[in-house]
């Protein structure tokens, strides 16, 4: 829906160009051949209609530049997405070995295109106040999460832990409705929207 209307408002806005460009160009020809600049009145009105051309031709550039600079924003998200998706699926995530766990350090999800993608205010706009919401949500959890391993980390390096305790740990994260499943369901839902919304396709890397 998203894409006809901007189709459609792209048509308008070079079909009002042109045909003011047109008429003026007709007037003044017509001033020219007919009128022989008899009558002045044919020229602030050959002039209007070209300023009103200028700006509308400026007012489309301005909004083919704003799509562009959201079309580059959104495939960035996806492609971070990927990225983060293949992070959390990957052994960076594995569960713990439960005969022999040792500590072990933990990729970081990344989120450099999402914060730039909220600072840019390229989807200030209205229509897209869903997505912001939602980008401000994983944010948040992937700003949180890090910080977690950060501090997991710290903790089982440090110290000797014993593995009762790793395994603990571990198992917190990987339960249902941990740290893991709950990141899981919010980048599902920024994948969803992502699709449904702006039909951008989140797609994952051939292994192998």
């Amino acid at each position: 829906m998203t894409g006809f209307l901007g189709r459609l408002s792209r048509q308008f806005f070079a079909a009002a160009t042109i045909s003011c460009l047109l008429l003026a160009l007709g007037i003044c020809g017509w001033w020219l051949a007919v009128a022989q600049g008899r009558d002045g009145r044919f020229e602030p009105a050959t002039s209007g209609l070209a300023l009103v051309a200028a700006i509308t031709g400026v007012y489309a550039e301005r909004r083919a530049a704003a799509r562009e600079r959201r079309a580059q924003a959104l495939h960035a998200l996806a492609d971070e997405l990927a990225k983060n998706t293949e992070l959390l699926t990957g052994g960076g995530f594995a569960p713990l070995d439960r005969y022999a766990p040792k500590a072990r350090v933990h990729p970081r999800l990344v989120q450099s295109a999402t914060d730039a993608a909220l600072v840019s205010g390229v989807f200030s706009g209205p229509g897209h106040a869903g997505l912001v919401a939602l980008l401000h949500r994983w944010r948040d959890a992937v700003h949180d999460f890090n910080r977690r391993l950060d501090l997991t980390e710290l903790r089982t390096y440090v110290t000797r832990v014993p593995a009762e305790e790793l395994l603990a740990i571990d198992d917190a994260m990987h339960r249902p409705g941990g740290q893991l499943d709950a990141l899981q369901q919010l980048r599902d839902g920024l994948e969803e929207v992502l699709r449904e919304r702006y039909g951008v396709p989140v797609r994952l890397r051939q292994s192998g």
